[in-house]
């Protein structure tokens, strides 16, 4: 296989993955809202999705680096099928909680293993090609499959109005996020196809002792690998920040949007209009990323890029018309395509390949860890003091954390350069 269709084959399962999240996403907090729970509750179904990644974030990876990515990879598919069928038809807390913990286990099985399985079988094919272009289209790639899946979503939503569904199980919301769990087996489909890997010397039927020793080697490696490089610690600080930001964003966009609109039909287009657009936005963002890399430096343009969301993430809850709140929301996320290819150019470049996997975990870990705090905190703080307050916290933590971490990357990039 070249390498041009290894990334092309890359790229594609970059989008098949996200096309389910796609289809639900304009409603993830909507849906339980219209089912009887509260923001507060809300708050913890979510809670309770970072911290199942938290738990399983590391030793996911790790089981990719021990048994092999493929295999993994199969099973967090199948799983985001059973949590999004799961999401159709939930109508309490605790069967919201069982889906979105489903969703978290299938997200933090791929979340390493796939980008590592691409990185190692590029380094294998040319152990000096370049990671940025692969990496930024995956990353645009995305963007562009969870645009569509908002689309039809809220195509799906326009035309079966939840609201003229007495029981609400499967109108609406429930049709698709149904459509998600299709489109999920059709990602499973994809990566029992496109993925080729050699064979891991760990077989599933060694997992016990064997396995838990070889885990404990990649952990240590791991450790190693953070313990030696700067690099790493920033972006694993920078990541809890910038996990707190964005998910008080994802929390509360919607009722906030919905308080603009008002009451009225044809809500559910809108919203997947505004879903996809945000995706496009970071599609973007992440094409443009490598010339804003090349204009300011790797150091640089990261930073301002966090500077960028930090600002709009801030102004989100700026009193105006809707219209105002949809462009600070795309510039938003506009910015966030600009951070996330440099984000991981840098993180993968910082270590090595016997623990990719589970650096790249880690870093999703830190991530959900800010989610956590966010997803316990923002909307309690909304609800008191409003959601402009929340938003201006949020933006203001990520902010900080960009200007107390700035001297310490360029020293580590500094050294690295040497």
């Amino acid at each position: 296989m070249s390498s041009e269709r290894l990334t092309r084959n890359f790229i594609l399962l970059r989008a098949l993955r996200w096309l389910p999240v796609g289809l639900v996403l304009p409603f993830l907090v909507l849906t339980p809202v219209a089912r009887g729970l509260d923001l507060g509750a809300v708050g913890l179904v979510f809670a309770v999705h970072s911290a199942v990644l938290i738990l399983l974030e590391v030793p996911s990876g790790a089981l990719a680096d021990t048994i092999g990515r493929k295999r993994v990879l199969v099973v967090g598919a199948a799983l985001t099928a059973a949590s999004l069928g799961t999401f159709a038809v939930a109508q309490s807390v605790l069967a919201f909680m069982a889906s979105v913990a489903a969703l978290a286990a299938g997200r933090a099985l791929i979340s390493g293993a796939l980008e590592a399985w691409y990185v190692d079988s590029l380094r294998a094919l040319d152990p000096v090609a370049p990671l940025a272009r692969g990496l930024s289209r995956g990353t645009a790639a995305e963007g562009v499959a969870m645009a569509l899946g908002a689309v039809f979503g809220g195509a799906i939503v326009s035309i079966a109005d939840p609201s003229n569904v007495a029981d609400g199980a499967f109108a609406g919301y429930g049709l698709a996020a149904l459509a998600g769990a299709a489109a999920a087996l059709v990602y499973l489909g994809a990566v029992a196809t496109l993925v080729h890997e050699a064979p891991r010397t760990a077989a599933l039927h060694d997992a016990g002792q064997g396995i838990a020793r070889h885990v404990r080697t990649v952990f240590a490696t791991a450790r190693a690998e953070a313990a030696a490089s700067v690099t790493v610690r920033v972006i694993l600080a920078i990541a809890v920040a910038f996990g707190f930001a964005m998910s008080s964003v994802e929390l509360l966009w919607q009722p906030h949007l919905a308080d603009l609109l008002g009451s009225g039909r044809g809500h559910g287009f809108a919203f997947g209009a505004l879903a996809a657009a945000s995706m496009l936005a970071v599609a973007l963002g992440a094409g443009a990323s490598p010339r804003l890399r090349r204009a300011l430096g790797l150091r640089v343009g990261y930073l301002a890029a966090l500077g960028l969301v930090a600002v709009f993430t801030a102004l989100l809850g700026e009193p105006g018309a809707a219209a105002l709140f949809v462009a600070l929301y795309l510039l938003t996320y506009l910015s966030y395509g600009f951070v996330e290819p440099m984000h991981a150019e840098l993180l993968n470049e910082a270590v090595g390949p016997d623990a990719r996997a589970t650096v790249i975990s880690g870093e999703s870990l830190a991530a959900q860890g800010g989610a956590l705090v966010a997803n316990l905190t923002v909307g309690a703080l909304a609800a008191a003091e409003g959601t402009g307050t929340a938003w201006v916290v949020a933006g203001a933590l990520l902010a900080v954390a960009g200007v107390l971490l700035a001297a310490p990357l360029r020293r580590a990039l500094s050294a690295a350069a040497a």
